[in-house]
């Protein structure tokens, strides 16, 4: 009789921390949906200030001072984005359209395209290593490359020194597909790794590898990667130094989770090998 009261209590503590949760991201929500517009507009005017009358505005001190204002209010954007996602996705109300992507690698070798000139920029060596051919995927490949990929790659050349590498790599592995972002920036403490995948946990990390914001790109990351009904993780790369993330991606998002059994004890067996790093 004790249990059942024990357990009904659990039940009603859990489901009232939910509700709590859903106020939140309902405020956070619409804070955020009143903030989008005023700072695109910001954004709008900071571009035109630069681009039509930038030769007209004197000193270069006055178009340091746009462009610095410009990429504030891109980062406040982007911040505005990553919440308004968590909250979507948190909800159930963020699209998931999962399609055949038949040519992953050419996927992956887009997403590091879309970097190469920031890494030449920084003098960062971008590769993708695809040893082997891929098999198709059933991938809501969008939302992957947006709120996953991009936000590793950009991670990874963040904290990449000049002269660094970063890596991009992809594999079979039983009914998985194994993809891997390596840099050569500080690495994560291991006490650490698991809570940078958690909501606004980065604003109380001690490690040398501080994330701007609140830290929701990551965050995002691993809800779009459980979505699909794979996980991510953060390790030592395999270089020596530096940082790894790993995402495991069933080959198929929509498959119920007994056709991916198989995968199990390579799941098992890797974080074995991860917790034993």
């Amino acid at each position: 009789m004790v249990q059942v009261k024990r357990l009904k209590v659990k039940k009603k503590s859990l489901a009232e921390k939910e509700s709590l949760v859903e106020r939140h991201n309902r405020i956070l929500s619409s804070i955020t949906h009143d903030l989008k517009s005023p700072i695109s507009a910001i954004i709008s005017l900071v571009d035109l200030l630069d681009g039509e009358f930038g030769g007209k505005l004197g000193s270069p001190k006055t178009k340091k001072i746009l462009k610095l204002i410009s990429k504030a209010g891109h980062e406040s954007l982007s911040l505005v984005q990553e919440i308004l996602t968590m909250a979507k996705m948190e909800a159930g109300e963020e699209k998931f359209e999962p399609e055949y992507v038949g040519d992953l690698a050419k996927e992956l070798t887009e997403v590091a395209n879309t970097f190469r000139y920031e890494a030449a920029a920084k003098e960062v060596k971008l590769i993708i290593d695809i040893k082997s051919s891929l098999p198709m995927v059933q991938w809501d490949m969008r939302r992957i490359r947006l709120h996953a990929l991009n936000n590793l790659v950009s991670n990874a050349l963040k904290f990449t020194p000049a002269g660094g590498m970063v890596s991009i790599s992809a594999m079979k592995e039983q009914n998985l597909i194994v993809i891997k972002v390596e840099d050569d920036g500080p690495g994560i403490p291991v006490e650490e790794r698991q809570r940078i995948f958690e909501r606004f946990e980065q604003i109380d990390l001690k490690s040398a590898r501080v994330f701007n914001g609140c830290g929701l790109g990551l965050y995002n990351a691993r809800l779009i990667v459980e979505r699909h009904g794979g996980r991510i993780y953060a390790m030592e790369a395999t270089r020596g130094k530096g940082a790894a993330f790993t995402m495991l991606l069933p080959l198929y998002a929509d498959r119920q989770r007994e056709d991916v059994v198989d995968s199990v004890l390579y799941l098992s067996n890797f974080e074995g090998e991860k917790e034993a790093l």
